[in-house]
């Protein structure tokens, strides 16, 4: 086996060596030629992604002189995965696609039992006719962004270098754009009615979203807040949870007006409630007791959402193909059942009093509860209106306006799929990885473009002896393989969201966290863009939201982001077919909120303020055939006033942070998702933090945001400045076929 592999490997350095020398019509006869003969044998294609990624950052700070933090220094992160797609056709109305994922890790390469292969993706297929089609499996779907939708972050003419990264994270979680993955059935219909009545598409489908799960409440896999005991901190799951959704369009006239409706129902199966042992409030010291699988998060979900849409294209009634001109409205209601939980005291039959527990001496409660419907809106106005020529140049305005109460509430439109998480150097937070943006090691890059698909974290004591991985466990989870990534597919409960959202990184998604879909929200945003060919891009936008309803002791918070950025290709410019394309931008965004009545408790009230620019610049040029070499900058620069610490919750809220990522590289592509690079780059973080109340109770006891190695007896001024890096070399592969 070892021999055949060293075979291959050398089979395919030559192959890739040779490469460049053959001509581009005999490459593409060969692949064609290949292509041809596999689809020839009876309806059988495969096709598939191959990444593979060896990581090593090393981190460095000069705050550490004399070793507190004893956790390693250096991570390595290798993996090779292969996602084969097979694709069976038996007949030619029913389709049958398997995805299985090969993975290895390059560090364990020799351990056999290491080795692993998953069925990622099942589905079977089909179609009636040319109207009628099905799938049973998993599948993708999205309708609009108030009714399934998966919301991203958006980073303006991201540098290629980095695009790239995101690109292998993602596709490493099954994602693709706002799709949301789903598991059921899935039915749809389309038929042309003719040019006047239009076409008419009709869908209905069934889905679990969640299934019955017991999850350890400690692990780091399967849950937002390991070890914690407020609602929302795990995902483990009491019920299945399951979606019903039909979504009915119609395009009349030529397909130039637009009407549609989708209702959908989310509800958590309780049937399907189910029951497991477990410590009580996770005390390993507690004897077990029969519980809830997730006791902190046990309501049920019953939430009903429709939605109408109605538009126009404007330019397709003129015949205009120059001019772009469309307006589509949605309107989406949702009606949700929400629980009150109130502690009524359990009285004894016999004397009327309050009965007490006889093996702890406690009154004894009941836990009496009552529903009741809250109903939320929520409104979604796009337009779209601009100008383009066949060859020379365009621009187009989009404009989206938005009106979202505060009771409206959709999980399936609005749960993200990016959750800022700690990746590289996890080991030096220790007990602190867990808090994510509030780590005191987190950098929004790391958590953008890193990932580790099977990671063992180190102890905390780093022993060796028998007892090593026992008393070296963290606080912040157990010390097993875990997958360290800030991408994800799943959808969340309310408690769930409103913890996540806490928890989100003000720099990417300050003002509309959960996407277009966010409660609490009205305004509107803009974005023109300027084009010339495909020689040169430019964009600017601007958005300014505020909120509908306040939260309890603030007035209406504001939001605002600004910005702009071009792409500009010199060398096709100049008439060359290979680019060398610049790129850059900038957003400023803030946010800004009063406090309302806080003389009550003693404080004079004032205005809470978060400030953020966000710089990208990018290089890509390919100087040979196939060779290219790529550069990216990003820096972030964030002010925090003392208001905003205020309300952060922390001992040690943040003034000031700033964050740069810098990477350089080569590659050799093959296509726009068919590369091999060699990169090398830096992120440095540098954040200040008010420790005046941690001066003042001379203990630094609580302040999860800072570093092991900050001393509360040499600070002096109440102010901390922490600074550090981590240099990362990494070679990269990825294949799409």
């Amino acid at each position: 086996m070892k021999m055949n592999m060293k075979k291959f490997l050398i089979a395919f350095l030559a192959a890739a060596a040779t490469v460049p020398a053959a001509t581009e019509w005999q490459t593409q006869e060969k692949l064609d030629a290949k292509v041809d003969s596999i689809n020839a044998k009876r309806g059988v294609e495969i096709g598939g992604k191959i990444r593979a990624i060896a990581q090593a950052s090393y981190f460095d700070t000069d705050q550490d002189p004399t070793g507190l933090n004893k956790m390693p220094d250096v991570e390595r992160n290798e993996m090779a995965n292969a996602d084969i797609d097979f694709h069976f056709r038996p007949y030619e109305f029913v389709r049958a696609n398997v995805m299985l994922r090969f993975g290895a890790g390059m560090q364990e390469y020799f351990s056999s039992a290491s080795k692993t292969m998953s069925v990622g993706w099942i589905n079977v297929e089909g179609n009636i006719g040319n109207s009628f089609y099905w799938v049973v499996g998993d599948f993708r779907q999205q309708y609009s962004p108030l009714t399934l939708f998966n919301p991203d972050v958006e980073i303006l003419y991201e540098p290629t270098i980095f695009a790239r990264k995101r690109h292998m994270a993602e596709a490493q979680e099954l994602l693709e754009g706002n799709q949301r993955n789903l598991q059921g059935a899935n039915i749809q219909f389309r038929h042309n009615l003719g040019s006047t009545v239009g076409e008419l598409r009709a869908e209905a489908l069934a889905a679990r979203l969640n299934r019955t799960s017991v999850l350890d409440l400690s692990g780091a896999e399967g849950n937002i807040l390991p070890n914690d005991t407020i609602a929302g901190a795990s995902l483990a799951s009491n019920m299945d949870k399951w979606l019903i959704a039909a979504n009915i369009e119609l395009l009349p006239l030529n397909k130039n007006l637009y009407l549609g409706v989708t209702p959908m129902f989310i509800f958590d199966n309780e049937d399907s409630y189910s029951y497991t042992y477990r410590h009580p409030d996770n005390d390993v010291s507690a004897d077990y007791v029969l519980t809830s699988i997730n006791p902190y998060d046990t309501d049920p979900q019953n939430t009903m959402v429709v939605s109408g849409r109605l538009g126009g294209d404007v330019a397709g009634f003129l015949g205009n193909k120059n001019l772009v001109l469309d307006l589509v409205a949605e309107y989406a209601y949702s009606s949700d059942k929400i629980y009150t939980h109130t502690a009524v005291p359990v009285l004894d039959a016999t004397t009327g009093a309050q009965a007490v527990d006889a093996s702890t001496g406690e009154n004894l409660y009941s836990d009496v509860v009552t529903d009741e419907k809250l109903n939320g809106s929520a409104l979604l106005v796009n337009l779209n209106a601009g100008y383009k020529t066949a060859d020379a140049w365009g621009a187009l305005l989009g404009v989206n306006v938005v009106r979202n109460d505060s009771n409206w509430y959709n999980n399936v439109a609005q749960s993200p799929k990016f959750f800022a998480r700690r990746v590289l150097n996890s080991d030096k937070d220790g007990n602190t990885i867990k808090y994510g943006v509030n780590s005191p090691l987190y950098s929004t890059f790391d958590a953008l473009y890193n990932y580790a698909p099977k990671y063992s974290p180190a102890t905390t004591t780093l022993k060796t002896d028998d007892g090593g991985i026992r008393d070296g466990q963290s606080e912040s989870y157990n010390i097993a393989p875990f997958n360290k990534s800030s991408w994800k597919s799943g959808v969340y409960s309310r408690s769930q969201l409103a913890l996540i959202e806490s928890l989100s990184d003000p720099a990417l998604q300050l003002a509309l966290p959960n996407g277009l879909a966010t409660s609490n929200r009205q305004g509107a945003r803009a974005n023109l863009t300027l084009n010339w060919k495909d020689y040169a891009e430019v964009q600017g936008l601007f958005s300014t939201f505020t909120q509908v309803a306040p939260v309890v002791g603030f007035k209406e918070a504001s939001y605002m982001e600004f910005g702009g950025g071009a792409k500009v290709d010199v060398f096709k410019m100049l008439g060359f077919k290979k680019p060398l394309e610049l790129s850059g931008s900038y957003k400023h965004s803030e946010r800004s909120v009063d406090t309302d009545n806080w003389a009550a408790f003693g404080t004079a009230d004032g205005t809470a303020e978060f400030k953020s620019d966000f710089i990208n610049a990018g290089l890509y040029v390919q100087y040979l055939p196939r060779l290219g070499f790529t550069a990216g900058l990003q820096y972030i620069n964030s002010e925090y006033n003392a208001y905003e610490g205020l309300i952060s919750g922390l001992a040690a809220p943040k003034t000031t942070s700033k964050q740069m990522q810098w990477m350089v590289g080569l590659d050799y592509s093959l296509a726009d998702n068919a590369w091999l690079s060699l990169n090398y780059g830096m992120i440095t973080v540098s954040n200040e933090y008010n420790t005046a109340s941690i001066v003042a109770a001379a203990s630094s006891d609580g302040a999860y945001n800072l570093p092991s190695y900050y001393d509360v007896s040499t600070d002096v001024a109440g102010k901390f400045k922490h600074e550090f890096s981590q240099s990362i070399i990494e070679a990269s592969i990825n294949v799409e076929f």
